[in-house]
């Protein structure tokens, strides 16, 4: 597994490629968004559907979710791609026990998350930055929570990462990769 850099944050306009900044700042479905930019249907490809405790996963997910670092959530990693290329790397955490339709969803890894979400839904922004694609290459970066429309409660954490070959992460400051 990589290791991660802990997610750098930086303001959209802050991105000197502007697919990136839309996309970065996009407030809908970043399915829907790339399907749209990339001018394809994207596919999903599921690595990981298993169940973790929120602190070991993505320590920064426990506060926006309401957990303590100790509960367990389900862990759904999956990359979305087109024509065999990696388009986005997705770590999309649900807590156990809250919402029964938040489980089923993330263990359903057929099609991407965001068409399948409940409607209507809100998307809480938690950030935006740059993390690792791979060893010593940055690439941009968001998180958000979607929020549950009948109880207004937390229901997933999304933290999705961009092909740095298909989204530029450069940035108008110092690369974060360099001052790491």
């Amino acid at each position: 597994m990589l290791q991660r850099i802990a997610p750098l944050p930086v303001s959209a306009e802050a991105f000197t490629d502007p697919r990136t900044r839309a996309l970065l700042s996009h407030p809908g479905s970043t399915t829907c968004l790339l399907e749209h930019l990339l001018n394809d249907r994207l596919t999903v490809s599921a690595l990981e559907v298993s169940r973790a405790a929120v602190g070991r996963t993505c320590p920064e997910a426990a506060a926006p979710l309401g957990l303590p670092a100790d509960a367990p959530v389900l862990v759904r990693r999956t990359t979305l791609g087109i024509a065999r290329r990696h388009v986005s790397r997705n770590l999309v955490l649900a807590p156990l026990g809250r919402l029964p339709w938040a489980e089923r969803l993330l263990r359903s890894c057929a099609a991407p998350l965001g068409p399948q979400l409940p409607q209507p839904h809100h998307r809480r922004p938690l950030g935006l930055g740059v993390d690792a694609w791979s060893p010593g290459r940055a690439a941009a970066c968001r998180w958000y929570l979607i929020i549950d429309p009948g109880s207004a409660q937390p229901a997933l954490f999304i933290r999705e990462t961009f092909n740095p070959q298909l989204f530029d992460p450069a940035t108008s400051s110092r690369s974060p990769m360099e001052s790491a």
